[in-house]
């Protein structure tokens, strides 16, 4: 994404960050500090390819982890932006919303590359700054557990879709919903996502879950209008490069 020479010159290009630890070991705060060290450095020699792009190291922390959140901000992280993660109780009924017109919902396998990076032209198309998956992160994506796909269709032309997997027994997440911008405000959204949650109701799932970015109005009114209700907050810390 980063050689995508067609970005905004504002544009904020994202590394995210992780660090695992073990929490047996006493010492896991010095081996924390050591590892970002170690992680920044490494993500330091990557952004010197790019001088001219902006390009921010990204850590995601749920907001009652105050212990890690204190470790990054000593560290120079500050907070970026919120992620909501919202839940939809699938033993409760889900209403039924009618797709317009001839458009029709296929559960999309994407057997080939033909089919995938289909997928991702379309999803780059629905995104506000023309940003999609890599094909290898797909590709990554498609092999995990329970993985599926809802995409709707206006003849062979993508209009919408969202993404499904497994989160655990209970649990799935419902996730990578887009609408290309000539399909809004047609009802697509509702009826592809409802689509999904009877699909994992009828596997015996109980919940379903998404993330939502908090100032998102929009998305997060629409998912509350479809029986999501907030599970917890999750907030995005990040350091310049």
């Amino acid at each position: 994404m980063i050689e995508n020479n067609n970005m905004p010159a504002d544009y904020v290009h994202k590394l995210n960050l992780d660090i695992s630890l073990n929490e047996e070991l006493t010492s896991s705060e010095n081996i924390q500090a050591d590892l970002l060290i170690c992680l920044l450095k490494r993500a330091k020699e990557l952004r010197e390819k790019y001088p001219e792009k902006k390009v921010r190291v990204s850590h995601n922390i749920p907001s009652e982890e105050i212990r890690e959140i204190d470790f990054y901000i000593s560290k120079g992280f500050d907070t970026d932006r919120t992620h909501l993660v919202m839940k939809r109780d699938l033993n409760e009924d889900i209403q039924d919303y009618p797709l317009p017109g001839n458009l029709k919902i296929k559960k999309w396998e994407m057997t080939t590359q033909d089919e995938e990076e289909k997928y991702l032209k379309a999803e780059a198309a629905g995104d506000l700054y023309g940003v999609s998956w890599s094909l290898n992160h797909l590709r990554w994506t498609k092999k995990g557990q329970e993985w599926d796909t809802f995409t709707v269709f206006d003849g062979n032309e993508v209009a919408g879709s969202v993404m499904t997997w497994g989160l655990g027994k209970e649990r799935s997440a419902t996730e990578n919903i887009f609408v290309l911008p000539e399909w809004r405000r047609k009802g697509i959204a509702k009826a592809v996502i409802t689509e999904a949650l009877k699909f994992l109701k009828e596997k015996g799932k109980s919940e379903a879950t998404l993330g939502v970015f908090g100032d998102n109005e929009r998305a997060i009114s629409l998912y509350e209008s479809l029986g999501y209700r907030m599970l917890f907050i999750i907030i995005e810390f990040g350091i310049d490069l």
